[in-house]
Parts: structure tokens; C-alpha cells; sequence
């Protein structure tokens, strides 16, 4: 099994059997999940849906997910720690019956949290709020790492929390995802008792909230005040004025405000502590220097020059990198980090003046267009000597084109998330008629429920609703719904909405559906297979 490595950007080889252990010992050993014999995915959905309709929330109809899938687990080895790689549960919450809800209330809270002085958004916000900062000589740079911060999170406190910032009718709706949540590994389904889940678009916006109320309880309550406290997510950083023999003190009052909440602690060592991406060192006068930090399992392998990507996506990269080392680096360290990326951008074949070009750009950055002056914007495949002369007669036109990989290694390889039921595929059918000719549709829900319409349609004759009934009623021929069969497998609706409006230009038998222009009507229906 290949797959992702937790942190580091590093490929995993992985026995199957290992890695099946691991999952199976950590839903086993970790005491938030209890395997249930039957699948909860109807019930809830009606529970979701019935609270959809009901909320007062305005036009939220459209969040109802018709026909939902199982929500599934996988794992992404930490390589990063010590002793026999544990496995970081990753849950793909995509079509599930909740997904939908919860990436609408995610951007609806996501103003509420963050507006403490706590904050840290990146490490460029980082760097600017400690820079001037001046160190005592008693003073110690120390880290605290949150043990497990997704699974630590308490649902209850979590959602007194919630309460104080949103509506009932809103908090009801977050009560139900948190509470909702459900998953299956291999044949077995699993119900998630404690925490929240990790891939849920819903979840970092609920553990912002409560460690914002956790640190902001803990720092007022504790007899001893600190010099500065800073937190991403669950990465904190401060300094301590107090000496070592009190800071023993100062996490056992952390770790008393919450029963499900641990810390581990780490102190400067010959004066410097990491932090993020950053590698912060005090100097002899007080002052406070940092560098780009890596950790010892980071590999330099990044997007290689001689990829099949359009070369703005390749100089992107190394535009990243060159931004990354002017926001992180301090004066004295700028040089060293540019000699080192100019040699990390010629081992993955970038030339020399590309890089030069790319720390140029950043020092000296041109002001972005902005999207509302374009004239549009499109999605085209990647073709070398293609799409991107296409890219470019569109640029002089105003358009802006986005590209997306057709083919990549990662889709040739076995996924660690095992497959969806085939009942859930999200699907464009054809159904045959006796002449020839062919009835196309797509539908989000079970593709078996949606035949079975179509032949009491045909059983009830409703030739006003059903272009299959009108057809037949029309010519008297038979509708052969028995011989019903799937064209394509698509999740998304506006690809799917496509796919069928180009079998239905092949087809040249229908008149409802998206339209396409006519004309790729000769293409489509030549003798060519479309696929």
C-alpha cells in the first residue's frame, strides 16, 4: 500500500496487513469508537433533513444531501514519531449526510473564532507579533503541544461554548453534526463517541472556539501571568518569566481546567525552540532571531521541473518557497535559506535563473489583477502544446485559465480509503427504447431507486411528467427498462449535468437537460466512442 505520510510531504510503503492492524487497534484501543451492528445513515439523514426544513435558517433546503454515503476512515501514518508509527484517523466526510450542513455553518462561524490576542493565522503573523519583543535573562521560550486535540475535544462544553455565540436554531443544527457522527472501515460500521472528527469542514472551527475559551479560562485564572501566549490551533507558544521550578506549577494548573484535555511540554535547548515552521533562537541582548525551521523527517522533493505542468504552476513553487524565506527569515539567516533553495530548485531541475527570478518576484511583488475585472475564467485540462496555447489566445482575451491533471501516479495507485458501496455512486444511465433511440438521465440518488421510478412511471402511464411515457405513448413503442445500463460513474453534479448533456448530443433525442453549443453536435455523433 502507498500512501501519504502524515507530515513532511513523504511517500509511505506500507504492508497492507500493517496498516489494516494499525487502523484496527487504534478503533479498538482508543476508547471514542463502538463498533454498531446496523447503519445509522437513514436515520440520521432524516434527522438532518427534518432539522434543514424546519430551522429558520433562510434558503438551506439545498444542503439536504438526497441520496448520502456511508462517511469512511482511513489513516496517515505519523513518521514523525518516535517508536512503531501510529496512524493520525483521517474521516471522509464527502456525500455524507451531514457534509453538506457542515461546511455551511463552518463558514458561518468561522468569523466568531479567532479574535482573540492569542490568534496566530501563520507563521508570518507569528514572526511579526514577537519580533520586538526583548527577553529577560530569566525568561524561558516554551512550547505546549495539545495530546490528540480532535478526540480531546469535549461535545457538552463544546457546545456551551457554540451557544453563546449562535442562534438555538443554529446551535441545534451544530449539535446534530457534532453528535452525528458515523463511519465505516472495511465491512464494519463505527459510531464516534467522544471528540470530533478530524476531516469534518465543521471541526477546526469548533476546536478554535473552545481552545480559545480553554486558554482564555486557564490564563485569567492562573496566579502566576505569563509574558506572552500564543496558539495555532493546538500549537502553543510562550514565554515564561517565572523560572523552571514554577513552570512545573503552571501546567498542572492547564492540564486541571479540563479532564479530557493533555499537554506535553517543551523547553528552548542552547537557546532556540521551534515553533510551526520556524526556528526561533534568542540572542545575547534579548533580541529575538528566527530562521526556517524542518523537521527531520522533511524531504526536499517538490513538483520536478520536467513534470507535466503548466510552468506557471512550476515556477509557482519555487515563487512560494522565495515568499516563504523573505517572511521567515531574519537578516541574518536570509542568505543562508536562499543559498539552500536555490540548490533544493536545481535537484528537482529547475534552472538557476529561475530561481534568481522567483526571489526576485518575491521582493518585489506586481499587484494581482483583481478576479472581478476578468472577463471569466476556465477549467481546461493540461495538454502540453494544447490547452495552453488555448490559455494564452484566452489571456489576450481576459480570461483567465485555471488547469487541472487528467492522469496523475497517485490515481494509478490502490486508495487507502476502501470504495464507496456501489449503491451510492452518483451516476448518468441510459434507458433503450425498442427503435433505437435512447432515454439519458443522471441522478444523485441510488441509480436502481431511480429506474424503479421510471418503470412506475411507465407502469401509471404519467406521460406529463415522463419524457419515457410521452415517447412511448406517442410511437407505441416498448420502453426496455430491463435493459437499463450505467454510461458513467461521476460525483459532481456540474460534471455530472454535462456528462449528460454531451450523451444527449450524441443521442440527438431529447430537448430537456443542460445544453451544450451545437457545435460539437458533428463531433459527438460521429462514429468515434466518446469516453
Amino acid at each position: 500500500m502507498v500512501l501519504k505520510a502524515d507530515k513532511g510531504g513523504v511517500t509511505v510503503i506500507m504492508n497492507t496487513n500493517d496498516y489494516n492492524e494499525k487502523m484496527l487497534d487504534h478503533l479498538r484501543n482508543n476508547g471514542c469508537y463502538t463498533k454498531i451492528k446496523k447503519n445509522p445513515i437513514r436515520k440520521i439523514s432524516k434527522v438532518v433533513n427534518n432539522l434543514i426544513k424546519s430551522s429558520k435558517e433562510h434558503n438551506i433546503n439545498n444542503l439536504i444531501e438526497t441520496n448520502p454515503s456511508t462517511p469512511r476512515i482511513y489513516g496517515a501514518p505519523k513518521i514523525h514519531k518516535e517508536g512503531l508509527i501510529p496512524i493520525r484517523p483521517i474521516f471522509n466526510t464527502i456525500g455524507g449526510p451531514t457534509y453538506n450542513l457542515t461546511k455551511y455553518l463552518a463558514k458561518k462561524l468561522k468569523p466568531m473564532a479567532r479574535n482573540t490576542s492569542s490568534f496566530v493565522k501563520d507563521s508570518n503573523h507569528f514572526i511579526n507579533e514577537i519580533k520586538q519583543i526583548k527577553l529577560d535573562k530569566h525568561d524561558i521560550l516554551v512550547s505546549f503541544d495539545m495530546k490528540l486535540l480532535y478526540t480531546s475535544i469535549p461535545i457538552d462544553e463544546a457546545m456551551e461554548v457554540i451557544q453563546k455565540f449562535v442562534d438555538p436554531d443554529t446551535s441545534k443544527l451544530v449539535e446534530v453534526c457534532l453528535k452525528s457522527t458515523f463511519f465505516s472501515f472495511k465491512d464494519d460500521i463505527y459510531e464516534k463517541t467522544c471528540g470530533v472528527a478530524m476531516g469534518s469542514p465543521l471541526s477546526p472551527i469548533i476546536a478554535n472556539l473552545f481552545m480559545e475559551h480553554f486558554e482564555t479560562k486557564a490564563i485569567e485564572s492562573s496566579p502566576l501571568k505569563l509574558k506572552l501566549w500564543k496558539r495555532f490551533v493546538d500549537d502553543t507558544y510562550i514565554i515564561w518569566p517565572h523560572g523552571k521550578e514554577k513552570l512545573d506549577i503552571f501546567l498542572t494548573h492547564l492540564i486541571s481546567q479540563s479532564n479530557s484535555i493533555k499537554f506535553t511540554m517543551e523547553m528552548e535547548e542552547n537557546f532556540t525552540l521551534p515553533f510551526l515552521d520556524i526556528l526561533i533562537k534568542r540572542n545575547q541582548d534579548g533580541s529575538i532571531c528566527h530562521q526556517v525551521y524542518r523537521k527531520k523527517t522533511h524531504i526536499e522533493h517538490y513538483l520536478h521541473a520536467e513534470s507535466h505542468h503548466h510552468s506557471a504552476q512550476k515556477l509557482g513553487v519555487l515563487n512560494t518557497f522565495a515568499i516563504r524565506a523573505i517572511c521567515i527569515s531574519d537578516h541574518d539567516h536570509f542568505e543562508q535559506e536562499k543559498k539552500h533553495l536555490m540548490d533544493v530548485f536545481e535537484k528537482n531541475g529547475y534552472r538557476r535563473h529561475q530561481g534568481m527570478k522567483a526571489f526576485k518576484k518575491a521582493k518585489n511583488p506586481k499587484n494581482k489583477q483583481p478576479m472581478e475585472d476578468c472577463a471569466g475564467k476556465v477549467h481546461l485540462p493540461y495538454i502540453l502544446g494544447t490547452t495552453d496555447k488555448i490559455s494564452y489566445i484566452l489571456k489576450k482575451n481576459n480570461i483567465k485559465t485555471s488547469f487541472k491533471l487528467m492522469n496523475t501516479i497517485k490515481r494509478c495507485l490502490k486508495l487507502v480509503k476502501h470504495p464507496i458501496d456501489p449503491k451510492y455512486h452518483k451516476r448518468v444511465y441510459l434507458v433503450p427504447c425498442s427503435c433505437g433511440k435512447t432515454y439519458i438521465g443522471e441522478t444523485g440518488r441510488s441509480i436502481s431507486t431511480r429506474i424503479q421510478e421510471h418503470a412506475a412511471e411507465i407502469k401509471h402511464n404519467c406521460s406529463k411528467t415522463s419524457a419515457l411515457v410521452e415517447h412511448s405513448s406517442k410511437t407505441n413503442h416498448h420502453i426496455c427498462i430491463e435493459n437499463s445500463s450505467v454510461v458513467a460513474k461521476i460525483d459532481h453534479y456540474h460534471h455530472r449535468k454535462f456528462r449528460e448533456a454531451i450523451q444527449i448530443g450524441k443521442n440527438l433525442n431529447r430537448d430537456n437537460g443542460w445544453k451544450i453549443s451545437d457545435n460539437w453536435i458533428p463531433t459527438l455523433t460521429s462514429d468515434s466512442t466518446f469516453s
